[in-house]
């Protein structure tokens, strides 16, 4: 059976499920299995640049998602969930072309802290990519002191909208226009809660060291390395209705010490974060120079929002990026390709607004503006629901600024080529 044959059956075999309960008996309960099916299609319309493109006028990208997820709680005291994908990639661009892959995602961060490769690339052929992958893999245990969640999950800190300095597990990208899913890491965590609002978070992570390119080192199917693990502790409280956080520990090639805050002002909400970081001296850190090195730096988000009555929601944030430097746009490149930069500039300003335009339609538009080197990056978007189980979203990320030269790299966002894509997503 073709490639194409299988993946037009287990299309139709989505399509048939009919309802957004699970396929067989419910994972709220001691068994369940149910999923979801996605597919996103771009195009870029490329500017005249060779040496990133060649002669080539766009190019195409294609990702498809089947996911099924089974999971159960046979006892108050245990959950378990497995979380198995089917994903495959096509793309008209070379390898290692610029292509504008970063849309399906996490931020420069893809493999970290997962010691197990559970992925099998079954087919692999010229531009085509097809593999599966064990995305989660988790048990979970309601003891009367703590909550204890062993293996593949997902581990969330932090409430900023574009940038979280805290979250420091497979964060979204903050050009991501799709988040209602994401990876997991292979960590034990333990919660040890002091109150309704108060408690402990502690997280263990094994992983491996990968190189600049975001693919592991070694061909082993397990490893665990110091350098690719992480150990951190966090404490957050609520004082006087404003949530409080505070935590520290190893990553990926650094030590980091942060804090958060968010909560109210009248009818504004308000929310912060901060992360000082220090590189690890490890001399095996995978960077192709010196000067791109993962170093010292602060990260500082500050945000305001607010949603009206009559479904309009704003929200704006800024960013002090430590970590980049516009005075050396590639090294920043590279620091920000291997996840140790947001962007090559200092300072960022991102901006959202949301708008329900009918029942079944909304719009968005989202803004990302570098003060360093005055480009932008344009997101206008829709979400259609196209039934009570299925989305249809549609948009395009514009680059605007200063395109590169045979100097250089002239700004960040005028890097980019124009990408218009459309995303179908539906639950079964």
């Amino acid at each position: 059976m073709g490639r194409t044959t299988t993946l037009a059956l287990l299309f139709l075999f989505c399509l048939a499920a009919g309802s957004a309960e699970a396929l067989v008996g419910d994972r709220f309960a001691s068994f369940g299995l149910d999923g979801s099916f996605r597919t996103v299609n771009a195009a870029t319309v490329n500017y005249d640049f060779p040496a990133f493109f060649d002669d080539r006028p766009g190019d195409g990208i294609s990702q498809t998602l089947l996911r099924l997820e089974l999971g159960g709680q046979p006892a108050d005291w245990f959950t378990y969930e497995i979380h198995g994908v089917q994903d495959l990639n096509t793309t008209t661009a070379p390898s290692g072309g610029l292509s504008g892959a970063g849309l399906f995602s996490s931020s420069g961060t893809g493999i970290r802290y997962r010691a197990l490769d559970a992925t099998w690339a079954w087919a692999e052929e010229g531009q085509v990519r097809a593999a599966l992958m064990l995305d989660r893999l988790n048990m979970k245990f309601r003891l009367s002191f703590a909550d204890i969640t062993i293996g593949r999950q997902a581990v969330t800190f932090g409430k900023a909208y574009f940038w979280n300095p805290l979250d420091v597990f497979l964060a979204f990208d903050p050009r991501s226009f799709d988040r209602d899913y994401k990876a997991g890491v292979d960590a034990l965590r333990i919660d040890l809660p002091f109150g309704d609002y108060s408690g402990l978070t502690l997280v263990g992570a094994l992983g491996r060291k990968v190189n600049v390119w975001n693919n592991y080192e070694d061909d082993a199917i397990a490893q665990v390395s110091w350098t690719g693990s992480a150990i951190i502790l966090r404490a957050y409280t609520n004082l006087a209705d404003w949530d409080l956080a505070i935590q520290g520990g190893k990553l990926y090639g650094a030590y980091q010490v942060g804090a958060a805050f968010s909560g109210e002002l009248g009818p504004i909400a308000i929310r912060g974060e901060g992360a000082y970081f220090i590189a690890d001296e490890d001399d095996s850190l995978p960077f192709m120079f010196d000067e791109a090195r993962f170093r010292d730096h602060a990260q500082v988000v500050l945000g305001i929002g607010h949603r009206f009555d009559f479904s309009l929601n704003l929200e704006m944030e800024y960013l002090y990026n430590g970590a980049g430097d516009a005075n050396n746009k590639e090294a920043s490149l590279l620091r920000m390709s291997s996840g140790g930069s947001y962007h090559l500039g200092e300072h960022m300003i991102g901006f959202v607004a949301s708008y329900e335009i009918l029942p079944i339609l909304q719009g968005s538009f989202a803004w990302i503006f570098s003060a360093s080197d005055l480009s932008s990056l344009i997101q206008p978007g829709f979400v259609l629901s196209v039934s009570n189980e299925s989305d249809l979203l549609f948009g395009a990320m514009l680059g605007l600024g200063a395109r590169p030269t045979n100097e250089g790299l002239q700004s960040e966002f005028g890097t980019y080529p124009n990408i218009y894509y459309f995303e179908y997503k539906y639950y079964f």
